[in-house]
């Protein structure tokens, strides 16, 4: 389901769902990531939902919540991403140990054509989040990702947009689409 009006890349509250068939498929980029076959067999059968709380602190700082579930397993810890492009260190379970970054930006400041396509007009006017997160152990990958609202056969969806360079300097693009579910 589209996103209504008032969500937009200022306010990205909400519960969603990606939706498969209009997201690329993640094999390939879970693959140049380290995950085994089983485990991206198994998430490619899952329903994965994540509810965002997009929210200012007192300073004025952007701040997003994410709660991620994947079907038939536990929620995912709560991640926080604060959008002062502070890096922070964080174990993912998936992948091990990670070190992440976020902040708004305008897309003329991204430098990956891939990144800075499809966006809604609202996105375009008020900036995409840049998420950064890179891999510090063995497989050595990082991520530039861009989140926000685009626009996808016509509809306007949550939409978060990967450029994945991996450890042999391998480039990979990834787009995930998602469904609005509601209010969280």
């Amino acid at each position: 389901m589209a996103v209504p009006a008032n969500i937009t890349a200022l306010n990205l509250n909400g519960k969603f769902q990606m939706n498969k068939s209009l997201s690329d498929s993640p094999d390939d980029m879970l693959s140049a990531q380290g995950v085994g076959w089983i485990k991206r067999k198994a998430m490619g059968a899952a329903t994965i939902t994540v509810t965002l709380t997009h929210s200012k602190d007192a300073s004025g700082m952007e701040n997003l919540s994410l709660v991620q579930v994947v079907s038939g397993g536990d929620p995912a810890e709560p991640e926080e991403k604060v959008f002062d492009w502070v890096e922070r260190k964080k174990e993912i379970k998936l992948f091990g140990p990670c070190v992440t970054k976020s902040k708004r930006v305008s897309l003329d400041e991204v430098q990956e054509p891939f990144l800075k396509e499809g966006w809604s007009a609202d996105t375009l006017e008020h900036g995409c989040i840049l998420v950064h997160l890179a891999n510090e152990g063995k497989n050595g990958w990082k991520t530039e990702q861009t989140w926000g609202i685009g626009e996808v056969n016509g509809e306007r969806r949550h939409v978060r947009r990967i450029c994945l360079t991996g450890s042999k300097g391998e480039k990979l693009h990834n787009r995930i689409v998602y469904d609005y579910l509601g209010e969280k």
